[in-house]
């Protein structure tokens, strides 16, 4: 059965977990967001604290599997920051290299703008450009999935810190389809507009008491809906969290099954290896 299928009973679990966490990791996030406004620092912090709370998913997950353990603070700041920075730079270059894709392309006289029916032309090298580091930056980051909750599991007082690319791309497949039919369904079912809406509203209202008019909000909010896609917004963070965290279980249970069989392999002695080269000397027979 594929990691994705058997990763919907875990991700009940880890969502049990996750909904008593999550409040408190935006508590916690939230001082560090303020540091995004610093120049050169904002994008490695950014990354940061969307790694700090993806951590929280993977450890919900963890505990939700069996393998709870007592969290660092220190190490889980630092592990984040880390993975941040990692992915950011990654993230940059791969920027970098569909620019200079889409620039060679444009040099050497290929592609044509593309015109739609709205009354402007779209650059096709610049959409080019943006499609490929869309899709090589995503897919990076669904590989550094089991990385990072490689590292997530061994921020513990006395864990060592995991090599920074563990299991890298394990599980790849089952991570995208589960992440590809999360966004269906939130599109599919209306979540994202529930959301969106939600976001507008509490906007206007907080517009509205810095500015200081008063008047009904434009839009009137279904709140068993929003509550309904909040609830599964969170639970689509759960199933790629407990999908990474089997991938890890696998990848980890795969080397350590190689570990036993390398130390129960049979060793042979230094007296047989002697016998063994006498043997094999010509001129010696027995009894001569």
């Amino acid at each position: 059965m594929p990691l994705f299928l058997r990763a919907l009973p875990l991700s009940i679990g880890t969502l049990w977990h996750y909904v008593f966490l999550f409040p408190l990791v935006l508590a916690v996030s939230l001082p560090f967001l303020l540091l995004t406004i610093i120049p050169f620092a904002g994008l490695p912090v950014s990354w940061g604290v969307i790694t700090f709370i993806g951590f929280a998913g993977y450890r919900c997950a963890l505990a939700a599997h069996g393998h709870g353990n007592e969290p660092s603070f220190a190490k889980l700041v630092v592990s984040s920051l880390t993975m941040g920075v990692l992915v950011a730079l990654c993230s940059l270059f791969f920027l970098a290299v569909s620019v200079a894709i889409g620039t060679g392309l444009g040099l050497l006289g290929l592609g044509e703008n593309v015109s739609v029916s709205v009354g402007f032309d779209i650059p096709l090298l610049a959409g080019l450009s943006l499609v490929i580091y869309l899709v090589v930056n995503s897919l990076f980051y669904f590989a550094m999935a089991v990385p990072m909750t490689a590292a997530a599991h061994a921020a513990t007082p006395k864990g060592r810190d995991s090599d920074p690319f563990f299991g890298f791309g394990s599980g790849l497949f089952s991570l995208i389809t589960a992440w590809g039919l999360w966004m269906v369904a939130m599109v599919y079912f209306g979540f994202f507009d529930a959301l969106g809406r939600a976001m507008a509203y509490g906007t206007y209202l907080a517009m509205g008491y810095l500015v200081g008019f008063e008047g009904d909000p434009p839009l009137a909010l279904n709140l068993p809906f929003l509550a309904l896609s909040v609830l599964f917004t969170l639970w689509g963070t759960c199933w790629f969290s407990a999908t990474a965290v089997l991938a890890w279980d696998r990848r980890h249970a795969r080397i350590q099954a190689d570990k036993v069989v390398v130390e129960t392999a049979p060793r042979v002695s230094a007296d047989d290896l002697r016998a063994l080269r006498e043997a094999r000397m010509p001129g010696r027979h027995d009894g001569v």
